[in-house]
């Protein structure tokens, strides 16, 4: 990262200054004005919006571009958050303490404190697991309406908590439909 460009720099006076994420270049050494800046840009986005007047009757275009604004502003203070915890942790020499704690990566690092933490977690659980009974499975029939994006979705949630032998069938006919309905009277 350039020097005009950090976000979180210490100044030759030795004071913490990091950047606007609405203003590049600018500094600030004091929270609140960071969160000044952040408030202006949601008041602006806010005016913005009400010009549109009523959503559904604005102009698609005008739609368009402030959901692509309100987008990318959102998408600056993600990256900001996420930049300038790393960037206040270098600064301050305690990254080191966040590296042994849980690794230098977003994953935790198996060298790490909580590395072995969480193995000697897992390896745990995975006896206590091990001790318990197994759970009784059944076989079960759901009768759904719903769109097709809507029908994978359950379909991949069903298979991530383990369902086996998941099957989808479709009614073809008015005859099916009212015949799948009365059985459904019948057992549930």
């Amino acid at each position: 990262m350039t020097e005009e460009n950090q976000i979180a720099k210490m100044t030759t006076e030795r004071q913490v200054v990091v950047s606007d994420p609405f203003a590049a270049g600018t500094y600030h050494a004091d929270p609140q004005a960071v969160i000044a800046s952040m408030m202006a840009r949601k008041k602006a986005r806010t005016e913005q919006f009400a010009a549109l007047g009523d959503i559904a009757a604005a102009p698609i275009e005008a739609v368009k571009e402030m959901a692509k604004a309100v987008g990318d502003d959102d998408k600056t203070l993600l990256d900001y958050e996420r930049k300038l915890k790393d960037a206040l942790l270098d600064i301050s020499g305690f990254k080191a303490v966040i590296v042994q704690m849980k690794g230098a990566k977003a994953r935790i690092d198996p060298l790490s404190v909580r590395g072995k933490f969480a193995e000697i977690a897992k390896a745990c659980k995975a006896r206590l697991d091990a001790d318990k009974p197994p759970l009784p499975v059944h076989t079960y029939v759901m009768r759904l309406t719903v769109t097709d994006e809507g029908l994978n979705a359950v379909l991949k949630a069903a298979e991530k908590a383990g369902a086996d032998g998941v099957c989808v069938a479709a009614a073809q006919s008015d005859k099916a439909v009212k015949q799948i309905a009365a059985w459904f009277e019948q057992n549930a």
